[in-house]
């Protein structure tokens, strides 16, 4: 059985030790055992970008979807034979120790091939040709359902722009998801994604004291929870902005896109994050302004 792992620091996080950072050794041990399919760090909440579709317009804003210390760092993408082994794993992770792991299984479709899996065969030895984002499809607990099939219910109740959101006209749309998967599939865009099961289905996983912690439900405590997730490979922002603002969810609800933050897992962690210092806490993705205004002169 396939799970999504998420890893976030958690209300109240812990400073993260690099030197005992044994993510080498926890990647080898998934790998023996055969259950990873593929896993990436992700960029800081700094270079978040959302992007949303509210009364015709096209909201695109710097930052992650919640306010939450709890936004995703990572993840990873297992298969594993129970959600109790999806736990051991998890429980492993450097991050259950210093934040927590969220534990999330896949749609089960009931015509899907049983032999067919949500990372394609061969793609971690695909090289990139060009910018790797992960696009969080996000949806609100009282607004529009986001489980593909689904008829959508109630649209989600229209929300104002605010100060931070740059705005445009917004582009025509299909409510079919299949449809933008297939476009995006066809334009080589969309490398791989799925829908994940709803948030009463998660499980929170954290090690204190060398004590597994185990409990149910999302990570952000609020009315926003990932739905699903694709992988999108663009030559930058702003393509990803357009392609997210055609995703049916934009009118439903938000489009999270992070780009990813490859890095060797036995590299010197120490090391590591002293190189990186320079950048955390600084916005190193173009701003909203500027890549939705490379959105619109492409339209034009």
């Amino acid at each position: 059985m396939e799970y999504a792992l998420f890893y976030a620091e958690g209300d109240e996080p812990i400073a993260y030790v690099p030197a005992a950072d044994d993510i080498g050794a926890w990647v080898d041990d998934l790998e023996r055992r055969g259950a990873s399919e593929y896993g990436e760090r992700l960029r800081p909440d700094e270079d978040a970008t959302t992007v949303r579709i509210r009364d015709g317009q096209l909201l695109v804003t710097d930052g992650p979807f919640t306010e939450s210390k709890e936004s995703i760092g990572g993840f990873d993408i297992i298969d594993v034979e129970d959600l109790d082994e999806a736990i051991e794993i998890a429980s492993r992770h450097p991050a259950a120790a210093f934040g927590r792991v969220e534990v999330r299984p896949f749609m089960q479709w009931p015509d899907a091939d049983p032999e067919a899996r949500v990372v394609p065969t061969g793609f971690r030895e695909r090289a990139a040709v060009g910018r790797r984002y992960i696009m969080l499809v996000v949806a609100e607990s009282k607004g529009r359902r986001a489980v593909i099939g689904d008829d959508g219910g109630e649209p989600a109740p229209t929300d104002d722009a605010t100060t931070e959101d740059v705005t445009t006209d917004a582009p025509e749309t299909s409510d079919d998801p299949d449809a933008w998967v297939d476009e995006m599939d066809a334009r080589g865009t969309r490398l791989f994604g799925e829908v994940l099961r709803g948030p009463e289905d998660a499980t929170f996983v954290s090690r204190r004291a060398g004590e597994v912690l185990v409990s149910d439900g999302p990570f952000a405590e609020s009315k926003e929870w990932i739905a699903g997730f694709d992988v999108l490979e663009v030559q930058g922002l702003a393509e990803a902005i357009e392609v997210a603002s055609k995703h049916p969810m934009a009118r439903g609800g938000t489009l999270e896109l992070r780009p990813l933050w490859p890095f060797d897992v036995h590299d010197d962690h120490v090391a590591r994050t002293e190189r990186e210092a320079a950048e955390r806490g600084v916005r190193v993705e173009p701003v909203a302004g500027v890549a939705l205004a490379q959105v619109a002169g492409a339209g034009s």
